[in-house]
């Protein structure tokens, strides 16, 4: 392989590091109180992690979804026939209304804190944080959360798990673009050096 087809398969290959990939954070249990089982997991763009906070309030239907910060949410729980989803680019809820509130830090050690209300309508689930330990204070279906341990009693609150909410990826993984740039300047030096031992 020629050096120049080289460095062009090399440079193809670290694009997908330089793209504006999302920050997934998900739900991790860490007893086995209710609501059992559940899934939940928070994508948000790079710029609002590297910031340290998000601070949203929206109710569906009152205007348009927040443009940055909030990329994608999902939950479940067991037997869930319809899962609660939200989407920036989707235009909010699947259900086409709702509510979102948000009061989030991101820690320099990949967990957030702070507290979280969700509500598409059909499910609701509300979380707060001591520290970076996440407990369900309130969680409640139409669809009922038997398949997650709570009865169905109207007035029932689904309640007493206890979780963090973690980064899914070491950001140390990702190359700094400082990285990339080191790693790019080797590149151009090595295809000098290729140059001038041909000649």
């Amino acid at each position: 392989m020629k050096l120049p087809s080289f460095l062009a398969a090399i440079a193809f290959c670290l694009m997908p590091l330089c793209s504006q990939a999302g920050v997934i954070y998900q739900w991790e249990a860490t007893n086995g109180e209710t609501p059992r089982d559940i899934t939940l997991e928070l994508e948000f763009d790079e710029q609002t992690v590297a910031s340290g906070e998000l601070n949203v309030y929206f109710e569906h239907g009152f205007g348009a979804p927040p443009a940055q910060g909030l990329l994608n949410l999902r939950y479940t729980f067991p037997r869930m026939e319809s899962a609660m989803e939200w989407s920036a680019l989707g235009g909010g809820y699947s259900t086409q209304m709702g509510w979102l509130d948000l009061r989030l830090q991101f820690g320099s050690d990949g967990f957030l804190s702070g507290s979280i209300y969700l509500n598409d309508g059909f499910h609701h689930i509300e979380l707060v944080s001591s520290g970076r330990a996440f407990t369900v204070v309130d969680a409640n279906s139409d669809e009922e959360m038997v398949g997650a341990g709570c009865p169905w009693v109207p007035e029932y609150v689904c309640s007493g798990a206890t979780g963090v909410i973690e980064r899914t990826d070491n950001p140390s993984d990702v190359p700094e673009p400082a990285s990339l740039a080191l790693f790019g300047a080797g590149l151009l030096a090595a295809a000098r050096w290729h140059r001038k031992a041909v000649q």
